[in-house]
């Protein structure tokens, strides 16, 4: 279970997160709904432990610190590749596996999300669609029991939207638990079990 405890964060007198507290079940797929500029991937990324709440601790599976952070698979919003490298590249440069588990699941990668055509091009000559789907798939080169996805389908066009939503389902399927943030209520609900809202950084039910 992924817990957090009165979450805060503060930019100067701006408060993005203020007092939030939830948790994640193991199996449990969460859609964080709110309009932008709401703290939806302020929090997130604190659930990640990307970023250091001013106050409260978020927990994974009783776990803080590195070994609470090696459970969670984050994909933000911002593209973290390098652009001179190729898809291929990137995912055995991201990837936390080793010998044939690494080549395996970055073949799976690339068949469920369709990359085949462009797994070979460096990442400075895809699409934005295409980076999108990379941004991901770097995410998930590990071993994990929780997913966090900060709008995954935000520039994707309505193929990669269907490619990276069957993938989901089959990790949801497999017992990933997954917080996935999203402006847009109707877009990933069918995959969600329950729904929190965030606006002006209070977390609501």
């Amino acid at each position: 279970m992924i817990e957090a405890k009165c979450l805060v964060k503060r930019y100067g007198s701006y408060t993005a997160v203020d007092d939030a507290s939830l948790s994640l079940e193991k199996g449990e797929v969460v859609a964080l709904l709110g309009s932008n500029g709401s703290g939806k991937s302020t929090l997130l990324s604190m659930l990640a432990m990307v970023l250091k709440p001013d106050s409260g601790e978020v927990t994974v599976d009783g776990l803080k610190g590195k070994q609470a952070k090696e459970k969670v698979a984050y994909v933000p919003q911002e593209i973290v590749l390098f652009e001179e490298l190729t898809v291929m590249e990137n995912l055995y440069a991201w990837s936390s596996l080793k010998g044939k588990e690494n080549t395996e699941r970055a073949d799976y990668l690339v068949n469920e999300l369709e990359m085949t055509d462009f797994k070979r091009k460096r990442v400075d000559r895809l699409s934005g669609g295409q980076r999108r789907r990379v941004n991901l798939a770097v995410a998930l080169m590990g071993k994990y029991d929780y997913l966090l996805l900060d709008e995954p389908l935000a520039g994707i066009d309505a193929h990669g939207g269907e490619c990276i939503e069957h993938l989901l389902k089959k990790e949801k399927e497999k017992g990933c638990s997954m917080i996935l943030t999203e402006h847009n209520p109707t877009i990933l609900l069918p995959l969600t079990d329950r729904s929190l809202r965030i606006e002006r950084g209070h977390l609501t039910v």
